[in-house]
């Protein structure tokens, strides 16, 4: 099983960073946070698929699992 982790995706981009991390501390006061959560990285079928929920209470913002997914996913090399 892999390990739960952290995300924002700032300008479309996504930056992912341990989840003993605070979403708003990675985020910093100037950027734009799109989107946050937590996602994981899951093996099936001999493939890798990444799943993104939940959000952000520090950011008070929450993931967009369609699109966050797949940006992890291009992010990660795995699409």
């Amino acid at each position: 099983m892999m390990s739960l982790r952290k995300y924002i995706v700032v300008k479309g981009n996504p930056i992912l960073f341990p989840a003993d991390l605070i979403h708003a501390e990675v985020a910093g006061k100037q950027n734009e946070v799109d989107s946050a959560g937590f996602f994981v990285v899951v093996k099936e079928k001999g493939r890798k698929r990444v799943i993104c929920i939940g959000e952000s209470t520090s950011l008070s913002i929450s993931s967009i699992p369609e699109t966050d997914q797949r940006l992890i996913a291009n992010y990660l090399g795995l699409d």
